[in-house]
């Protein structure tokens, strides 16, 4: 059972913002997961720690809630506040400890979902809200394991979250280690050791990738397409697509198109 009893996003507190809840007072026995996304002091290790922006913590229930920004700045963050008896949450690895996910727009638009859902329809048996709220908490479990790994996770995850919706910027590893503000060397380590795939292969792998939707689905010449997807010379463009497919960018063209004149044909005449 998730029962969200108040949820927000994007809120600013002009004057900055002091929250301090202690037993007898209202939130103390509900769960609270808030989401800064500017500079906030949170609990750490018996004292509190200055967290940059874009840093989650949960609160578990019954437990002093305390957290404040710094003095004169505008505070902004996302928050839930929930009664749950679920283990997915009971069990969450960080309760109490500040952590920085991976994905920042991802939670902020779980959180911000959630909220949307709530205004709609409240109570613990809206079946959306449930899988919304299992999927946020779900990713975040996630983030702190990995985070757990290695202190640059969650700065590789966007990196290659980068890569792989624009493999057609100019990376290079130079640009991809400057980005993490480590060297070369240290990031091909990290991103092979994370990935399974060095960090260029993993660019020119989804570079090919786009190349291939666009032949398929497209009408665009083959130089234009390696153009769009990254190449500034076609017969490179065309060298590695073949070393990937097995087939030059025409012959899969061709191949593919052949392909779905077979199923048109066998659709007309057997209608399967």
């Amino acid at each position: 059972m998730i029962d969200i009893l108040y949820s927000g996003y994007n809120y600013t507190h002009k004057e900055g913002i002091r929250f301090d809840t202690e037993s007898g007072q209202p939130g103390f026995e509900c769960w609270l997961l808030v989401f800064s996304h500017s500079s906030v002091y949170f609990p750490f290790e018996d004292k509190m720690k200055l967290c940059p922006p874009e840093t989650v913590i949960l609160f578990p229930a019954n437990t002093h809630k305390f957290y404040f920004s710094p003095t004169g700045e505008p505070y902004t963050n996302d928050w839930i506040h929930f009664k749950t008896d679920e283990n997915i949450v009971l069990d969450f690895p960080l309760k109490g400890i500040p952590f920085t996910p991976s994905d920042k727009d991802y939670i902020h638009n779980l959180i911000k979902l959630i909220s949307w859902e709530n205004q709609i329809s409240k109570g613990p048996s809206n079946p959306v809200i449930n899988d919304l709220f299992h999927a946020l908490i779900s990713k975040l479990s996630a983030d702190v394991s990995v985070s757990n790994e290695s202190p640059y996770m969650a700065q590789l995850l966007n990196l290659r979250k980068d890569v792989l919706l624009h493999p057609e910027k100019n990376w290079t590893v130079a640009m991809m280690s400057d980005s993490l503000s480590i060297s070369p060397a240290h990031l091909q380590l990290l991103y092979k050791n994370s990935f399974g795939i060095s960090c260029m292969n993993d660019v020119i792998k989804a570079r090919i990738k786009m190349a291939q939707d666009k032949l398929l689905y497209t009408a665009d010449t083959i130089s234009a397409v390696g153009e769009q997807c990254g190449y500034r010379n076609t017969e490179h463009f065309c060298r590695q697509f073949r070393k990937f497919t097995g087939l030059s960018p025409r012959q899969y063209r061709l191949t593919a198109l052949h392909k779905n004149n077979r199923e048109i044909n066998n659709y007309e005449e057997t209608g399967i």
